[in-house]
């Protein structure tokens, strides 16, 4: 289809293309190809093939920092010095950069070979005397470089800053990499504000997202409700923890992957809300959560059942499964215990599975006040 718009209007698509796709395009056929030969040749060049890309924990707007890249075969680069260059300086530093480049190319190259011996980027820079000779003064490589030729398989990134974590995010959308998975960790609560999530909104490199973690430190959610209904993270597989309010609004998201790990919430309230909230494809898992209703309490299956009841919607109990739970002694400690209960509703048939860690007996109510609750 692509094959019978002008030339001028598929060279202005190339523009917004990354390499590997370009690179795609130009081997459907001949017209192809010499379009992408002639407008955007960086996008033939060999690829760097990066299994694992992880990026530091810093503040503010840092512009200099090491990487630590996973090459094929088990190799890991050891520490590269790398910069972040703003357009004047690109200009400025473009010859010295592209001499840089081409020698870490040559590294990446080597280390592709599957026989060659393991060396890391500071050590081969020296060895090779293409830049220095002594560690201390490799120069820094700029990151748009590095991936105008890379596929990243995996990339992981952990910040607990604004500023670093847009200094990163602006520098890699000024690239044309590839990123296959892409899993962000934010460690601390107080990070983002509403203001950045309006920019994530429209940012080319936040529009698919694999893996979100946040850790609140036993705090309420800020704003990652607001994330969850955003289309663009529909398919993000959620991960939070160390939760003490707000997760009862969580059954309104539209997310469609969650892991819930530790915190407080009321058990009844999240019943009543996913029996209120609209119903769409989930995989939820909400683990070692305390029953806490203005204090922690004990629940039994008879008030859940009689919650799922009480919303008019058809259900069935389909699973209850018993399982002793021994200490590490060996001796018994008491009973882990879990129900199934299958929801028929006219958009889809959904299930909610709801068990207790450890339970004495096998009463309904016990004095036990954690839950797992699973949604799919």
């Amino acid at each position: 289809m692509l094959n019978s718009f002008p030339a001028e209007l598929i060279m202005m698509s190339v523009d917004y293309l990354t390499f590997e796709e370009a690179e795609t395009l130009a081997w459907t056929n001949k017209r192809m190809m010499n379009i992408v030969r002639r407008n955007l040749p960086q996008a033939l060049e060999p690829k760097i093939d990066i299994k694992k890309l992880k990026f530091p924990i810093l503040e503010g707007e840092e512009t200099l920092f090491e990487l630590a890249i996973h090459l094929p075969y088990g190799v890991n680069s050891g520490p590269i010095p790398f910069c972040i260059r703003k357009d004047d300086q690109r200009r400025q530093m473009a010859d010295i950069d592209a001499q840089n480049y081409a020698a870490f190319i040559q590294y990446a190259r080597y280390c592709a070979v599957p026989s060659n011996d393991q060396i890391e980027w500071e050590e081969y820079a020296v060895k090779t005397s293409r830049l220095v000779r002594r560690r201390a003064d490799v120069p820094p490589l700029p990151l748009h470089l590095l991936f105008s030729r890379a596929i990243v398989h995996h990339f992981y990134f952990v910040f607990c800053d604004s500023d670093w974590f847009w200094t990163v995010i602006n520098g890699l959308e000024q690239t044309r990499g590839s990123f296959k998975d892409k899993h962000l960790v934010c460690s601390e609560r107080e990070v983002l504000t509403f203001e950045d999530l309006d920019q994530i909104k429209i940012s080319p490199f936040m529009q698919k997202v694999d893996k979100f973690e946040w850790v609140l430190d036993y705090d309420d959610i800020p704003m990652v409700d607001h994330l969850f209904k955003s289309p663009q993270f529909r398919h993000t597989n959620w991960a939070l923890s160390k939760i003490n309010y707000g997760l009862t609004a969580v059954p309104f998201a539209t997310s469609e992957k969650l892991t819930v790990d530790t915190g407080h919430s009321s058990l009844i309230d999240l019943i009543k809300n996913f029996m209120k909230a609209p119903v769409h494809k989930r995989k939820w898992t909400l683990k070692g959560l305390d029953n806490d209703n203005y204090g922690s309490q004990p629940w039994s299956f008879k008030e859940v059942e009689d919650e799922i009841r009480k919303s008019g919607a058809r259900y069935e109990c389909v699973e209850t499964t018993y399982r002793p739970v021994t200490r590490s002694s060996g001796s018994s400690s008491g009973i882990a215990l879990s129900k199934t209960f299958r929801i028929f509703s006219p958009e889809l048939t959904w299930n909610i599975k709801l068990s207790r860690p450890h339970v004495r007996t096998l009463d309904d109510v016990e004095e036990c006040t954690e839950f797992n609750l699973s949604i799919f």
